[in-house]
């Protein structure tokens, strides 16, 4: 049992090898065949000597664990990060899988849907968003398809080939589906589907004011890789109106928060980080939040993504919100742009003219001086990597040019 990493850049293919092997016991390691040369040296340190690369991969490198040949059948490692050289991989298994696909089961026939669950395939099957819908499918006795979740401009949308028995699901990212409302036939298209799982990133107003127009069956999920993609959700009657979006726990889901942390008690986590390091209930995650009636909880931003500028913290949400509920501008990014002088500048990426630069200056005084957005960057949308995430690298390359 040499194991296997997967890195095929077909989605189909990739995640074939990806089924099969698991249905095979076989240990597998989920690569992601568009990595730069950091994050592909990052991987190979950490993937062990002697497992077989499936697709354009690096070669393995990495020490395996004492009991590689005993206890590691069966499980797959689904990489999370992957920026900067900081790939890791999330340990799970078949129990923890068929645990989240069970809980989203659940939690839909609570809400009258049947208990089937067919889906497509839009996202990369190396992110856990994209291996999830076959998890889901396998599990409930349903059927999966892979599509073209690039969706080009100018051709037509993809035939979907699913029952119309059970339920029929699509998982998109706020980047797809703006791009789908953005075709003729986008509308009919996605009302093929009696559930449409949004994730991978916040909801933009101008996407969520589209939704409520068009009452699309919606629902905001909150969840990562260590929980197997989606534990929380927040319903179509929730997103349509002027409601806080709140996400509420899936059966068999617990949030609690600890020093505004989000914790998480669930079936479906991991078995721990690559290579020896456990996960442990609950969970203590880097996402601050609140806990409110019936355990719904809401989002305030990532504890992570904190930008220390001369030796102060900056919340970059809070930029973000002191813009947006400006009413010049709709769509923004705040980060933490490395610096020699202060570590790391506040620069704001913004969708918009860059006529407006002096007025957003304007509001940023109203901020404490460190929060004050040091650089300006405007664009048409923002720069988004495969999994709908903002892409930092790609907005800085337009800084620079």
């Amino acid at each position: 049992m040499s194991g296997l990493a997967v890195f095929h850049a077909d989605y189909a293919e990739h995640l074939r090898e990806t089924l099969a092997a698991l249905d095979a016991g076989i240990p597998t390691f989920l690569g992601n065949p568009q990595w730069g040369e950091v994050e592909m040296g990052e991987a190979a340190g950490q993937i062990p000597a002697g497992v077989r690369v499936a697709g354009k991969g690096p070669i393995p490198g990495g020490a395996s664990p004492s009991d590689w040949h005993l206890g590691w059948a069966g499980r797959i490692m689904i990489p999370s990060g992957g920026t900067g050289g900081r790939v890791k991989f999330i340990i799970h298994d078949k129990n923890t899988l068929r645990a989240a696909a069970l809980c989203l089961r659940d939690a839909l026939v609570q809400r009258g849907f049947k208990p089937t669950l067919h889906g497509v395939i839009v996202t990369p099957p190396w992110h856990v968003s994209g291996l999830m819908p076959a998890i889901r499918a396998r599990e409930t006795t349903g059927a999966f398809a892979v599509l073209n979740g690039r969706f080009p401009p100018g051709q037509p949308l993809p035939d979907v080939t699913l029952p119309t028995t059970g339920t029929r699901i699509i998982s998109l990212v706020p980047t797809q589906l703006t791009r789908l409302l953005g075709v003729a036939a986008g509308v009919d298209w996605l009302r093929q589907f009696e559930v449409i799982l949004l994730g991978g990133s916040s909801l933009p107003a101008p996407l969520r004011e589209l939704i409520s127009t068009h009452r699309l069956p919606v629902y905001v999920t909150y969840g990562m890789t260590e929980t197997a993609a989606a534990c929380a959700l927040c319903p179509p009657e929730l997103v349509w109106g002027k409601h806080e979006l709140r996400g509420s726990p899936m059966p068999g889901v617990n949030f609690q928060a600890a020093n505004e942390l989000l914790q998480i008690s669930t079936p479906a986590l991991g078995r721990g980080i690559w290579p020896s390091l456990p996960l442990e209930q609950p969970y203590l995650t880097s996402d601050r939040g609140d806990v409110g009636p019936g355990g719904t909880i809401k989002i305030h931003g990532r504890a992570d993504q904190v930008i220390l500028t001369g030796g102060e913290k900056v919340d970059p949400a809070r930029v973000e919100r002191a813009f947006v509920a400006s009413g010049i501008v709709s769509e923004v990014k705040v980060f933490g742009r490395p610096d020699a002088t202060w570590g790391e500048a506040v620069t704001a990426c913004v969708v918009g003219d860059p006529a407006v630069e002096a007025t957003l200056r304007n509001i940023a005084e109203t901020l404490k001086p460190a929060a004050r957005p040091k650089h300006y960057i405007f664009v048409s949308s923002l720069p988004t990597d495969e999994r709908g995430k903002f892409d930092r690298m790609a907005a800085l390359a337009k800084l620079n040019t």
